[in-house]
């Protein structure tokens, strides 16, 4: 019986790191996909990635058979890390200013917004995942900040999507060369969002359509 016990202890020690390994390279293969796909788009080799992350070719495929699956687990990642962003600012900043902390915050964030942008690479698993996951968190920003009266009563949670999409591109085209060019246009844009215009004439996108437009093959998002 005692050999049994330190068996399984030995067993169990053994297991802890080699799951821990393999955490650690997915980790790798994440962030180092979410780089290159930033600077490459979609044209971007599964050979770059695994360079880029320092784990073998074969870990990458054995992780991820193809790149849209590896996009896909980025793109799933993004959302967590967006949800993230939006609980922590939920948790930490005043209702006057939370969904503007919360666009500063997805602004500063790294990003493969350009892959994303070039090609529309999400399922309709991975949107919808991402969209519910975040907009109950965001809504609830929104609601804080018209109590506050910091934020027009019209604006949307898919306003807000539409906003970060907007600041990225300019982020992606400029930031490299100037450095935090964009931060200019997101206090222009973020200024649209306060109250005192008139109020805005088109109805916003709805949750249907912006999945549509992100999803692989989407429907015709176009209003009747």
């Amino acid at each position: 019986a005692g050999e049994q016990r330190v068996t399984g202890d030995v067993l169990d020690t053994a297991s802890r790191p080699l799951r821990r390994d393999a955490e650690l390279n997915l980790a790798r293969i994440l962030v180092a996909a979410r780089d290159v796909f930033a600077e490459h788009g979609y044209e971007a080799s599964m050979e770059q990635v695994a360079g880029r992350a320092g784990v073998g070719i074969g870990t990458l495929y054995r992780r991820f058979p193809n790149k849209g699956e590896l996009l896909s687990a980025v793109v799933e990642a993004a959302s967590q890390r967006t949800q993230q962003i939006a609980e922590d600012v939920l948790a930490e900043s005043s209702p006057a200013d939370g969904v503007f902390e919360f666009l500063r915050r997805c602004i500063a964030a790294p990003s493969c917004w350009r892959v994303i942008a070039s090609r529309t690479p999400w399922t309709d698993d991975t949107t919808n995942s991402a969209l519910s996951r975040v907009a109950p968190v965001v809504d609830t920003l929104l609601a804080n900040a018209r109590g506050a009266g910091t934020i027009a009563l019209d604006v949307t949670f898919t306003d807000l999507a539409l906003v970060l999409m907007s600041v990225r591109a300019v982020a992606d085209l400029f930031d490299p060369h100037v450095p935090s060019g964009s931060d200019r246009f997101l206090e222009l844009v973020m200024d649209g969002l306060r109250p005192g215009a008139a109020p805005l004439r088109t109805a916003p996108i709805t949750l249907e359509e912006l999945s549509a437009v992100l999803t692989v093959g989407g429907g015709d998002a176009r209003r009747n």
